[in-house]
Parts: C-alpha cells; structure tokens; sequence
C-alpha cells in the first residue's frame, strides 16, 4: 500500500514548538510588516474557528484579529525546511517505510509491504507518535493503492475526527470512498475547468472516475488521465522521479512599494539565485532568462506599468554568475524611474537536462570553463546545504540584514 503524511497547519505548528504557550489559542503566520500588510499564509484550527482564511490580507481582518486576540508570527521559511528535514530523518531511521520521499516542505510520500487494513493502522499510529514525540509536529496519514487514493485518503483524515488522523481505503471501500470526495478536492485536478465540469454533472470523485478515459483526455490532458487511472485504482504516478519541470519562476508581491532599483536588484537576484538552485536540484539547464515588474494595479491614484524582458542565452546553463548577470541586464532595460514597483519576478525558461548540451562553437576553451563553473556552483550548494541557505552567496543577493535601503517588510524570494 502507498502511505501519504501530512503536517497539520505545519507553519503554525512550527512556531509552537518554541512557543507552547500559544497552545489552544488562536494563531496564524503571515509575510506581516508590521503596518498590516501582507497576507495569512497559514493558521490554526483555533483561528479559523473565529472566521480566518488562508489568504486573507492582514488589513482586511485587522478588527477580527484585535476582537479575537489573534497571535499574527511572521513567516520563517527556513525553519520549516529544517523542521521537514527532521521529520524525513526520524521516519527513515524507523526503516519501516520503503522509497520515503518529500513531495513538499509538509508533505511525504512512501508505501508499505502490508495491506492489512488493522496492521496498517497500527504501522501508521506508531509513525505519528514517533514524528510527535521527536518534532512535536503532527501529522495524517493516508494508505491506499495508488498515490492518489493515499492522498485522498489523508484528505478524510484531515476532515473527519473519527479517523483520528489515520485513514486507510482499501480496495473494496474506494468507490464508497470517492463518491464522498468532491471534485475540487482531488490532487492533480485542474482548477481551470472544475466550474465547467461541474455543470457537466462531475461534482465528485467518483463521477471522474466514471468518465472515458477520451473524455479525461480531453479536459485535462496526460496528467488528467495519470489521475483518473490512480483514482481508478491503477498506479500511474512516480512520485520519486518528478517530471522535470519546463520553466520554474520565483515571484514575489512586495509587502511595501518600492521605487528603488538597487532594492529591485538585490531582491531580482535572490530570486535569480533561488530559482537557478531549484534548478540544478532537478539536473536541467535554462536557455532563456525573463524578468519582469508591476506596480499596484490597486493604486489607481498611482503612475500605472507592467513591463517583461527576455535575454536568451547563448547556451543552456545552470550557472548562478550567468543568470545573475543576466537578470541585471534585464533590468537595466526594464526599470523606469518615478514608478512604485509592487511585484517582480524571474522565469527560467526553455529548460533541458543538463546530461547533454551543446556547447558554442565560437567559444574558446569552453568545456574548460564549464567544469570549472559546476564544480564551483556544486561547493556552494553543498555549503549552503551543510550550514543553512544562503551561507554563501553573491554580493548582489544581499541577506537579511542588509536593510540600509529596503523598506520595512520587504519579502525574501518565494517560489510560484
């Protein structure tokens, strides 16, 4: 059986760890400034009792949150990253999970060689208790016989207390199962046509399944199809071998405007930085680099603009220095003085594995060159990997503590 985990509120949970006097109170962790700008980013079950959603601009519940004595934490990512990591160690050290691996910073994949419905639950119970007890994070669980039926099967943990956090769907209780799953709820589901669909009588689960495989194909394409045949009980996702993604931007919605294109320059190249490690992380290569600017499409009484360059590149790299140097001259294009910037971005497109390349021809000594670049760019990852994000970095990057020129609240790179 395939076992999927997931954290609960695991940003919430995070910063309890060290702060347990906020047990059982209302808290939620958003990208706050300080001026209630930014938005909730996640929260406990205590905050959406009193009406909070994810998603909500702090501005726009500031009364809620005074009424209800609300604990707003602003966002550590890094801490969530080192939490996630502990959580991997702990479940490998038990051996009782075959081909554990992260799908995301709070979510966990891996299967069982038992499909004995108690024995699976007695498997997952000792899990829980184990990754508690070392990370004080807790966790659901879901088995089934796909991938996707595990997820699904987190999702009535998740919903339904009775479970106690762990569900199992064994192969006789699915389409019991997925006619209780609405449509929206089902992972590898485009958001795009769920309205379309809707109308058309697929409102759960269930019905998905019941369609013709041309139907799926037609809606939702290949990765449609890879869902209809997992929720059909037929496994067709390899979640160790994502495929490689085709372009990987990092974007980000200031908290504060900004007219200052030094702020725009170190924040471009973190982004540039973040998105370039991704990448190596996944083997492939950009051959185009994009950035681009807005304003506040809110500020009606501001100078309105939106503007977007693309430099391709003359090989396919993953060189940090490359793409750096390349997102400054973009912006030396692209920004125009006397503008309040809101938002800005990097796209690295056009990717490709990185096994094969071809290389200039009118380059000399250019194999020479690229050895020597990925041996520098693998010692920086393995450093930063040791020791923490970021511990080396370009000097346009900046850090955290080079604020003479940034605005309170100003966002770190955030991946879209």
């Amino acid at each position: 059986m395939y076992i999927h985990l997931d954290c609960n509120n695991f940003f919430v949970s995070c910063e309890l760890v060290s702060r347990p006097e906020l047990r059982g109170t209302p808290v939620v962790v958003a990208n706050d400034n300080g001026n209630n700008g930014g938005i909730i980013l996640a929260l406990n079950a205590e905050a959406k009792a009193v009406g909070l959603k994810r998603g909500n601009p702090l501005f726009q519940v500031t009364q809620l949150i005074e009424q209800q004595h609300v604990t707003v934490i602003d966002v550590h990512h890094h801490l969530y990253h080192e939490v996630s990591a502990h959580i991997m160690e702990e479940v490998k050290k038990t051996e009782m999970v075959l081909d554990f691996v992260q799908y995301s910073v709070d979510e966990f994949f891996g299967s069982m060689p038992d499909d004995d419905p108690i024995c699976l639950r007695e498997y997952l119970q000792t899990l829980k208790d184990i990754i508690l007890r070392e990370t004080s994070i807790p966790v659901s669980c879901g088995a089934g016989t796909t991938y996707t039926l595990a997820k699904t099967a987190t999702w009535f943990a998740k919903h339904y207390p009775a479970y106690n956090g762990i569900c199992i769907m064994p192969a006789d209780k699915r389409e019991q199962a997925l006619a209780m799953v609405p449509i929206k709820e089902v992972w590898g589901i485009g958001r795009r046509r769920i309205k379309t669909i809707t109308m058309q009588g697929v409102k759960t689960a269930l019905d998905y399944t019941r369609q013709s495989e041309t139907w799926v194909q037609r809606h939702f394409g290949v990765t449609g199809v890879r869902t209809w045949k997992e929720l059909n009980g037929i496994p067709s996702i390899t979640i160790a071998s994502h495929e490689r993604q085709k372009s990987i931007m990092y974007s980000r919605t200031f908290a504060h405007m900004t007219s200052s294109k030094a702020v725009l320059k170190r924040e471009l190249s973190n982004y540039a930085g973040s998105a370039t490690r991704k990448m190596r992380e996944q083997g492939s290569l950009c051959r185009t680099v994009t950035i681009f600017l807005a304003t506040n499409r809110h500020r009606q009484d501001l100078a309105q603009y939106y503007g977007d360059e693309t430099l391709r590149l003359a090989t396919a790299t993953d060189d940090s220095t490359k793409i750096i140097l390349a997102v400054e001259q973009l912006l030396d294009k692209l920004f125009k003085e006397n503008y309040q910037y809101k938002q800005a971005g990097v796209i690295l497109g056009q990717l490709q594995s990185a096994d094969g390349v071809q290389l200039d021809l009118f380059a000399p000594d250019q194999a020479e060159e690229k050895a020597r670049k990925k041996r520098l760019m693998q010692a920086i990852d393995g450093i930063n990997e040791r020791f923490g994000r970021n511990q080396i970095h370009f000097a346009v990057q900046g850090t955290e503590a080079d604020i003479d020129d940034q605005p309170a609240g100003f966002m770190r790179p955030h991946e879209v």
